[in-house]
């Protein structure tokens, strides 16, 4: 997984913090970067790390270096936190003064810079439906999907484990609410909270 400092990996994941920052993903062995800006850091930590993962179409600069290099060698950082009005001007600061080798747009908050014709995108559509015809592609692609994308303790982007679930089910059951459960084993509130409301763990029953 791309690398982040203990300190805002502390503050993001699981103190939540929330408001507009602007962000790093370097190469560590070239120095190359990209610069963003989000409202919801965690969101979009989780959303480069699916658009790498499966190969999606943005970012394309970065996601190839990536692919190149591995995961291992970038690292994420946040190198300013911002007012949500003032997003998209630090922002441009940044693309501005420097100069990141891996943003194809150039100005913040567009698509300016990146072509994307008519015709590119239909011949993209037929490339994509000819592939799919393509037993062998079908197949690779589609294990290459069950490797990265799993249930339970075996999804890449789980922190729990299925210990901690039975855990957290457990205590559910005795009554206690999310809230005083997140408290007493010290894990993340939501995560607890989706437990409880059923939308993840499904499969653990206690």
């Amino acid at each position: 997984m791309l690398s982040i400092s203990s300190e805002q990996r502390e503050k993001y994941f699981t103190q939540k913090s929330r408001g507009g920052v602007i962000y790093k993903i370097t190469n560590t062995l070239n120095n190359d970067f990209y610069i963003g800006s989000t409202q919801n850091f965690i969101k979009r930590y989780y959303t480069h790390i699916n658009h790498i993962r499966t190969n999606k179409q943005s970012c394309t600069k970065l996601i190839r270096a990536i692919n190149k290099y591995g995961e291992n060698n970038f690292k994420f950082e946040i190198i300013e936190e911002c007012q949500k009005d003032q997003i998209i001007i630090r922002e441009q600061y940044y693309l501005d003064t420097l100069l990141p080798q891996y943003n194809i747009a150039k100005i913040a908050g567009s698509n300016v810079g990146i072509k994307r014709t008519r015709d590119a995108k239909e011949l993209k559509s037929i490339q994509q439906k000819n592939n799919w015809q393509n037993i062998e592609y079908k197949k690779k692609h589609l294990n290459f999907l069950s490797k990265n994308w799993k249930s339970g303790e075996e999804h890449v982007m789980s922190k729990l484990t299925t210990a901690d679930v039975i855990k957290i089910k457990t205590n559910l059951q005795l009554g206690h609410k999310p809230k005083q459960i997140s408290e007493m084993l010290g894990y993340s509130y939501h995560s607890v909270k989706d437990i409880s409301r059923g939308k993840t763990w499904k499969k653990v029953i206690v």
